[in-house]
């Protein structure tokens, strides 16, 4: 399981966190089932709900086209997750990479850093 951390942006998501992928390279099709989690404070409207907070987590599931098929397929330095991210028109931070012993996540990629 992969989570993708994201930079700010206007739909307010946080995290992408990729649960499932169905790949068939005969077929040259992908399959996605992933969640969205979304920053209620950042999404509300802060004059009518100044104390809004917390996060909601809106499943999802996205199909590759050709294009981002063949992108992830002949670029193996490219994880699956990073096409999705792009084709749903976000900016990941950081990639990580769930440890199935212990349920944590790890950070594998850092990407797009903006220094201050």
């Amino acid at each position: 399981m992969f989570k993708a951390i994201l930079a700010s942006n206007k739909r307010g998501i946080s995290e992408i966190e990729m649960n499932y992928d169905n790949i068939s390279e005969t077929r040259k099709t992908i399959n996605v089932g992933y969640h969205e989690k979304i920053d209620i404070s950042k999404i509300a409207d802060s004059k009518k709900y100044p104390d809004a907070t917390g996060f909601a987590t809106s499943p999802k599931n996205w199909e590759a086209n050709q294009t981002e098929f063949q992108n992830w397929y002949n670029q193996p330095e490219i994880l699956l997750i990073e096409i999705l991210v792009t084709s749903l028109g976000l900016v990941a931070t950081e990639i990580q990479q769930m440890d199935p012993q212990t349920s944590n996540y790890t950070t594998i990629k850092l990407l797009n850093q903006v220094e201050a």
